[in-house]
């Protein structure tokens, strides 16, 4: 008994190859670049492939990202402002303790030519008493030269108008003068506008004496 010589797999005919549905999906497939894919039935169907944003997502991602914008910068500049006036009051205290120091020691307070508060609000208008605050705290009329007498008050350079030129005046975090006020005998008034320009934000300065 012969057995009969199979033809190579390569050669091999398969029944659904000469099928017309088999050579229109393989037409499909080689012309349109929807892909195809069957369904649960046998059946196959186009699966579109992938596609760009349409105008409204993209503006809706605008949006969204413009308001975590916006919320992340209002959050930073509320942290600057409130730490602006942690080292306002900071710097504030540390001016009445130097005060108090030099009360101990000449039996009145550094006299200033300032107005009072009440008087005047413009803190360009402070600069006279902040140099004579200056000049009687840290013992000498500039920041980079020797005390000629004893030192009650060492700013940093951040806190003076000036690091090299005479007669500098104390700032305030907002590079505002700060404002000062005594007549030598009454303990004095030290106060920071806290940025403000006008008298009636005078609710928002950061002061040594208590507000009502």
């Amino acid at each position: 008994m012969t057995t009969p010589t199979l033809p190579p797999f390569h050669q091999k005919k398969f029944p659904h190859a000469k099928s017309a549905t088999f050579a229109k999906v393989c037409s499909v497939l080689k012309n349109n670049p929807w892909r195809l894919y069957p369904d649960s039935v046998g059946a196959w169907r186009p699966l579109r492939g992938p596609s760009a944003f349409t105008l409204v997502e993209l503006l809706a991602v605008i949006t969204i990202i413009g308001i975590l914008a916006g919320l992340t910068l209002g959050a930073a500049g509320a942290v600057r402002r409130h730490g602006s006036s942690s080292r306002a009051k900071s710097e504030i205290a540390a001016l009445q303790a130097a005060c108090e120091r030099y009360y101990s020691d000449y039996n009145r307070y550094p006299v200033s030519t300032n107005a009072d508060p009440t008087a005047k609000f413009n803190p360009s208008d402070y600069n006279d008493a902040g140099k004579d605050l200056f000049t009687s705290l840290f013992g000498t009329n500039q920041y980079n030269k020797p005390p000629g007498s004893k030192r009650y008050f060492d700013p940093k350079p951040s806190m003076v108008s000036s690091a090299t030129a005479a007669d500098p005046y104390l700032v305030d975090p907002w590079t505002r003068a700060y404002g000062y006020y005594s007549d030598g005998t009454n303990a004095p008034l030290i106060w920071s506008t806290a940025g403000a320009t006008n008298k009636a934000s005078t609710n928002t300065w950061i002061t040594s004496w208590p507000k009502m």
